[in-house]
């Protein structure tokens, strides 16, 4: 989950508080996904995740849960997340895009996935914006019309969030997937009721205590991202931790 400034502010503890974010989805009350929205067990989920602990935080509950009722799921790993610390000279890219690596298998053992779930296509880091050709190649190889898929959401704020997010969403239009876009950075800028976001579009996922427990034990293997960086704060800073402690995951659908 690279963080980058642009217009939609990545940096420091976000713009609303977790509190008040919980405040204003319990009011909303958006709908939970309808059977037709959920993956069936005898289908795959398919998760394009920009970076390591992308997937964690975008669906780490939905996947422990397909993985806990026997169904087959893949990670997309766009990138190794090797620019997550240009600024920390102890963690060169080659160093760092194998310790991350390391990290995303751990975190996903943890929600009950197998290490030969990952399909690498090892992208360059905050450089997917221009490789965009080669994501929508990967997944045309790779994905089925019965495929649920879910990526991070085109609008999300990071450009290789936003870029995961749009060339997944054209190739699963093209083959007729179901598709679930997963707002990560969004909660970090946005603010309650902010008119860039298509609420109505949102739906909610409850996490059952032992699938949040898994979550947040699959986020703990991520120990380059919850360290600091040299002189700078952790990419996953007690803000980013709050909002993936919700009992409850959210899609636009």
């Amino acid at each position: 989950m690279d963080a980058v400034a642009i217009d939609r502010r990545i940096r420091g503890e976000g713009t609303t508080a977790e509190t008040d974010w919980r405040d204003w989805l319990a009011d909303l009350q958006p709908p939970g996904l309808s059977i037709d929205q959920l993956p069936a067990n005898s289908q795959r989920v398919v998760v394009v995740s920009p970076h390591p602990d992308d997937e964690v935080l975008a669906c780490g509950g939905l996947l422990a849960l397909h993985a806990r009722r026997g169904g087959e799921a893949i990670v997309v790993a766009v990138t190794d997340g090797e620019a997550s610390h240009r600024d920390d000279p102890s963690w060169p890219a080659n160093r760092l895009a194998s310790a991350r690596r390391l990290e995303r298998l751990r975190g996903l053992a943890r929600l009950g996935l197998r290490a030969d779930a990952v399909t690498r296509l090892a992208l360059r880091d905050s450089g997917v914006a221009a490789q965009r050709s080669s994501i929508e190649a990967g997944l045309r190889a790779l994905l089925r019309p019965s495929d649920c898929v879910v990526t991070t959401w085109r609008s999300d704020g990071h450009p290789d969030h936003d870029t995961t997010g749009a060339a997944t969403a054209r190739v699963c239009t093209d083959i007729g997937c179901r598709l679930l876009e997963a707002p990560v950075w969004m909660w970090h800028w946005g603010v309650p009721g902010d008119a860039r976001v298509p609420w109505s579009r949102l739906r909610t996922l409850p996490l059952p205590p032992d699938m949040l427990a898994a979550k947040a034990a699959a986020l703990g293997e991520h120990a380059t991202q919850l360290a600091p960086r040299g002189a700078s704060v952790p990419v996953l800073g007690p803000a980013i931790l709050a909002r993936a402690a919700r009992a409850a995951e959210y899609f636009l659908v």
